[in-house]
Parts: structure tokens; sequence; C-alpha cells
């Protein structure tokens, strides 16, 4: 089983706070025959329902060498991975959990702002001393 992220269940807990099920807590993408290791986002996902809405969730620290290779990793593994999820789980949303200060640094202004806005990329933005979501990118 995929390892899951240092902040995995900060952001389900926060999900809980927020008035989130969760239906979840291990949701694996299934890998194809032509698929390598390490292309699709390796982690397992959150899944979680409020209402009418259902999302999934993949979770990244963000605590590499760089943000800006973090950036381009987690993106790229998301982009390849989306067509995966859809064919999936067409019911949910796919959003990526990022630390209040990461969102900040990458993805705020400036070329990750830039990306998230090319790859259709929604976010769940965090704070994990108080396990709480901050905001969601765009708003749901």
């Amino acid at each position: 089983m995929p390892t899951q992220d240092l902040y995995h269940d900060v952001v389900k807990n926060a999900l809980r706070k927020d008035g989130w099920r969760i239906t979840h807590t291990a949701l694996q993408l299934k890998v194809g025959a032509n698929t390598r290791a390490g292309e699709l986002w390796e982690g397992p996902l959150l899944a979680a329902e409020q209402d009418e809405r259902k999302v999934a969730v993949a979770v990244n620290s963000f605590v590499g060498r760089s943000d800006l290779a973090d950036l381009a990793q987690t993106l790229g593994q998301l982009a390849l991975s989306r067509p995966r999820f859809h064919a999936m789980a067409l019911d949910r949303v796919l959003y990526l959990a990022v630390r209040q200060a990461t969102y900040s640094a990458c993805f705020a202004e400036g070329d990750g702002k830039l990306l998230l806005a090319r790859q259709h990329m929604p976010l769940l933005v965090f704070d994990p001393r108080a396990e709480a979501i901050v905001q969601w990118v765009p708003q749901l």
C-alpha cells in the first residue's frame, strides 16, 4: 500500500471538523498495464461527502528540497492521474490539499497561480496546527 502523506490525518480531521463525512481514507488509483511506478499519484486519496458535494483529496506536504521541484512533481503526477481518477469516480471533484504556508509561498501569486489556473487544479488550504480548513480554491 502506498505511503500516506505526513498531513493525511490532519486533513482528514480538518474535513471532519468542517462537517464532511469521510467515506474513504485510502482511496487508491488503479494502475494500468502501461503505467510506470511514480507516474500516477502514489499516496492514498481521502474521499468525503457533504450534502450533495463529493470530493477526493490528494494531500501533499511540500517538504522537498525546493517548492518549485515539489510543485512540478505534484502537478505533473496529478495531471497524469486525473484521467484515471475520472474514469474511477466521475462524481467527485479532485482537490490538492496544501498547508497555508505552502499556499502563500507557491500558489497565491506568480508561477504557481498561473500553473493552477492552466491545470484547473482546485486546492484545499489547511492550517496543520489547528487541523482546520482555511480556504477552498476555487471557493466551494
